[in-house]
């Protein structure tokens, strides 16, 4: 195989392994990468992609092990690639609940790229999980003219959301007052969601979901500023999926790679409608199908001749002649061998 031939198969395996990924076939997906890494055991960025399949599934030691891999690739490498390294080695050892040493991964992540988005929440829920310690600050007795000029603590900014949803959109209603909209930056993301708000009182308000629980259309996402709220409305990809929380938890993650290898029976609903399309009635649904199609299609004098004859006959004739109908009663036809009685 020369070098071309090569190449080409390396970019088809890997684009192979990212769409697997993407439709969350994490199986599919480790086999493809782990192909790949046999094919360039040195290459940092197959290791970085296999370790978030890892993750995915749940094989938590087995990510640590490419992460460090990776790192250990990359100490002469690209930052980018490098500050990925360190997240993807935080997002690991925050789920080994080894909050210490992933607090110092997510933080060097942040040194070598601050715009990187996803940090600001694995930042925030890895310092949750970080052990307290308290200090004890020094007790200082201000003199009673200092502490009357003492200025007033400022109030924290306001800034609680709020979400509900139907099949297609989830809308997430976050309540800030006189907000313009050159304070607003909001950037949507297939599985993320990232709101910075400039306030007047030269504070930031942020709202970071990622990852959310499930997919979004980003292109048909939208947002209103109100004069008390942010209002965010997200398309959901999969409609008529009721979300059970705004963003998507470890367990849930797992519990979703573990069922994804179950595939369910997909039905052909083109192959169905066909079959019901050429589906035919026979017999007497044959013949009511008919005399509705006709009595559908026909003209008004037409339709009262068929509805006349057929009443005033029990059933036993039909005409669309109103010149003769019209003109008189329309007379009960037996078919042959049969007697019409009157009811008693």
């Amino acid at each position: 195989m020369n070098v071309s031939e090569a190449t080409r198969k390396t970019a088809d395996l890997f684009a192979k392994a990212n769409d697997a990924f993407f439709d969350d076939d994490y199986d599919e997906a480790l086999t493809l990468f782990t192909e790949l890494v046999t094919l360039e055991p040195e290459n940092a960025e197959f290791l970085l992609k296999r370790c978030q399949v890892h993750q995915k599934l749940n094989h938590l030691e087995c990510a640590l092990e490419d992460g460090n891999r990776a790192l250990e690739l990359l100490k002469q490498g690209s930052r980018s690639l490098l500050a990925r390294a360190h997240l993807q080695l935080g997002i690991t050892l925050h789920r080994l609940n080894r909050f210490t040493e992933a607090q110092k991964h997510l933080e060097q992540s942040k040194e070598l790229n601050p715009n990187e988005k996803t940090l600001v929440t694995w930042l925030r829920k890895n310092s949750e999980k970080l052990p307290k310690v308290e200090d004890k600050p020094e007790v200082v007795n201000p003199p009673p003219a200092a502490a009357a000029a003492a200025a007033p603590v400022a109030p924290k900014a306001a800034g609680r959301h709020e979400w509900f949803q139907n099949d297609t959109y989830v809308t997430i209603e976050v309540f800030l007052k006189q907000v313009k909209p050159e304070q607003v930056d909001l950037n949507f993301f297939e599985n993320s969601l990232s709101l910075s708000v400039k306030l007047p009182n030269e504070s930031n308000y942020s709202l970071e979901l990622d990852p959310l629980a499930h997919d979004v259309i980003p292109k048909e996402c939208t947002y209103k500023i109100l004069s008390t709220k942010i209002e965010i409305k997200l398309k959901k990809a999969m409609a008529g999926i009721m979300w059970g929380a705004l963003e998507s938890d470890n367990d849930q993650g797992t519990a979703m790679a573990q069922t994804s290898s179950i595939s369910k029976p997909k039905k052909d609903w083109n192959k169905l409608t066909k079959e019901v399309e050429e589906e035919k009635p026979e017999g007497e649904q044959a013949l009511n199908a008919l005399f509705q199609q006709i009595y559908k299609d026909a003209d008004p004098d037409t339709q009262r001749a068929m509805m006349k004859s057929f009443v005033e006959s029990n059933g036993t004739c039909l005409s669309t002649n109103w010149a003769e109908i019209g003109a008189k009663k329309t007379e009960i036809k037996p078919p042959e061998g049969m007697i019409a009685k009157k009811a008693s």
